[in-house]
């Protein structure tokens, strides 16, 4: 565990974090000093306290909204992951029904082929015939 200094509306917080962690959490203190802040400015000088408090539900109330558009974004990937599926399996259904469309014209073709060498070795004079 590492400690850091990190400041929040101008006061100094000693913290613990993970090694590795520092940097991250002195941003997250930054983020959260700058909407406290930003209150300041809004409301001026409320206390500590009740700016500290109204920061927190700021973030929450952010948080929150952030976490609804999470929920709309799963809930629009998973309508399109049910869409490519459907789409794959009508693909797949028009592959088979072309290879079997495919199969049955090479039949015709074989039969028809196979039609006209008869018709063919029936119509061709042999030696014999034409002595």
């Amino acid at each position: 565990m590492s400690e850091i200094n990190v400041e929040i509306d101008g006061r100094k917080y000693r913290m613990a974090c993970e090694d590795g962690q520092e940097a991250h959490v002195r941003d997250l203190a930054t983020r959260f000093s700058n909407y406290v802040e930003d209150l300041k400015g809004e409301f001026g000088e409320a206390g500590d306290t009740r700016l500290t408090v109204m920061a927190a539900l700021t973030v929450m109330d952010d948080l929150s909204g952030l976490q609804k558009e999470l929920a709309k974004a799963k809930d629009a990937l998973d309508q399109l992951a049910m869409k490519s599926n459907k789409l794959v399996q009508e693909r797949d259904a028009l592959e088979e029904d072309f290879a079997k469309q495919i199969v049955m014209v090479c039949e015709r073709v074989e039969l028809l082929a196979a039609q006209l060498e008869n018709a063919s070795q029936r119509d061709v004079p042999t030696q014999i015939d034409q002595a």
